[in-house]
């Protein structure tokens, strides 16, 4: 790799055309006063707050499997499943557009009006999209509370962003260790004593709502220079914002259709309950994804600049560093499903989940090539090159679609987790080539 300028990687090394602010415009140094934190600091401080996270989440998805059925883990599911599309589009992936806005072109203000306004229309979406839906009025009202709660889980994501350009890493990490507590709590108790999934939803929503305006906003005004604020209505600005951010909204929303078509047609061939045991073991790996995402997270700020300054040795390292983690993934995966995965699936849900430990095997290793995947993509958005994703993952979510469309039919749940790793599969191999495309000189 060589030396990169200008969203482009410039054919001459560093020593003989050095990189200026004249060239670069002027990045902005690490933010907060004083030498910035260890990336090892980092990914410690947000693998440990994402993993608790994921595993209290994983909590409210066990809870409903032991104390509930597999049909009511189902309707969760299913929820989960139409809401999450609706705030991947809308959301913009602003976290890591403001994470890699090196030069503060745009301000925090900024950000965050726009990430309300989308919330709005996000939660007005998934309220008109579930009272169209061919469901029982107890699912259609999950869906909908399920898009109210995630509207605050949205906007407590913009503070993080903050958070995380300055490296406050470890901030970040405490208001999901606060959230994934609180709301595991909260969603067991309101279950466990009144056997309501929409009790538990209320529940998880003043759970969210209370770390994000008792932490998130109290730490996020902190961070923020003197006179700025939170909100601020400025057209000019946030049609810029939209006009940059548009192609990660497509991208992530794609990301999640990927993800979710095959819940979709699980429910619609096979019914609740096989979607139930399908997406108990699918989330599994969300701990893994969410592990993944804080690793790329915590190196992505690092990664712009050092896109920006024209650092491309140590660019090039820390992507290598990166996939590295993806390919250790993707080998111990199966093994430890070989291993531990019946006991396991049999523990934390019930016996009969652990009949299905093959597919599980075959999610794992699938999850080691999203990861790769994933890393590639952090490399991809600290060149600020987010079109290049587009026809990636678009192309990746019609392989999954087709393939779930032929093969859940014949191989019920194994279908899925097939169709899954072949659309990974697909879209690693296309973001490499589209990350080689971001860093090649024009």
């Amino acid at each position: 790799m060589s030396n990169i300028s200008g969203g482009c990687v410039a054919k001459r090394s560093l020593e003989s055309k050095p990189i200026t602010a004249a060239v670069l415009g002027d990045p902005v140094p690490f933010p907060v006063g004083g030498q910035a934190p260890s990336l090892r600091a980092n990914v410690k401080w947000m693998s440990a707050g994402t993993a608790f996270y994921a595993i209290c989440q994983w909590g409210m998805l066990s809870i409903l499997a032991k104390a509930g059925s597999a049909a009511i883990v189902g309707q969760f599911a299913l929820g989960l499943a139409i809401s999450a599309p609706v705030f991947m589009f809308t959301n913009l992936q602003l976290r890591a557009v403001q994470t890699t806005d090196a030069r503060s072109d745009f301000d925090f203000a900024d950000y965050f009006t726009l990430r309300v306004l989308a919330s709005v229309v996000a939660v007005l979406t998934i309220g008109i999209v579930a009272s169209f839906l061919n469901y029982g009025v107890v699912t259609r009202l999950v869906i909908s509370l399920l898009g109210v709660a995630k509207a605050i889980e949205s906007l407590g994501d913009a503070v993080a962003g903050l958070l995380q350009k300055v490296e406050r890493i470890h901030q970040v990490a405490i208001s999901l260790i606060l959230r994934g507590a609180l709301s595991l709590a909260a969603f067991g108790i309101a279950f466990l004593s009144l056997r309501s999934l929409i009790a538990a939803v209320c529940a998880l929503f003043l759970s969210w709502s209370a770390v994000f305006l008792g932490y998130d906003v109290w730490r996020g005004r902190a961070v923020l220079r003197e006179g700025e604020h939170f909100f601020r209505f400025r057209p000019e600005n946030l049609k810029r914002l939209v006009a940059i951010s548009v192609p990660l909204g497509v991208i992530m929303t794609l990301f999640s259709l990927n993800a979710n078509i095959p819940r979709y047609l699980l429910a619609k061939y096979l019914g609740d309950s096989k979607l139930g045991i399908f997406a108990s073991i699918a989330y599994m790996l969300q701990g893994l994804y969410v592990l993944v995402n804080a690793i790329g997270e915590s190196a992505s700020a690092r990664l712009a600049r050092m896109f920006a300054m024209g650092d491309a040795d140590g660019f090039r390292k820390l992507i290598e560093k990166l996939l590295g983690m993806g390919g250790a993934i993707f080998v111990l995966g199966p093994v430890l499903a070989r291993f531990f995965g019946r006991t396991f699936l049999t523990i934390l849900y019930r016996p009969e989940y652990a009949d299905s430990v093959s597919v599980l095997a075959v999610m794992l290793m699938g999850g080691g090539v999203t990861a790769i995947g994933y890393f590639l993509g952090f490399g991809i958005n600290a060149a600020r090159r987010f079109r290049l994703q587009v026809p990636v993952i678009a192309f990746s979510t019609l392989t999954t679609t087709a393939l779930t469309g032929v093969l859940v039919p014949r191989l019920g749940i194994m279908g899925a987790a097939l169709a899954l790793f072949v659309g990974a599969l697909v879209h690693a191999a296309g973001n490499a080539i589209a990350l080689r495309s971001a860093l090649r000189p024009v």
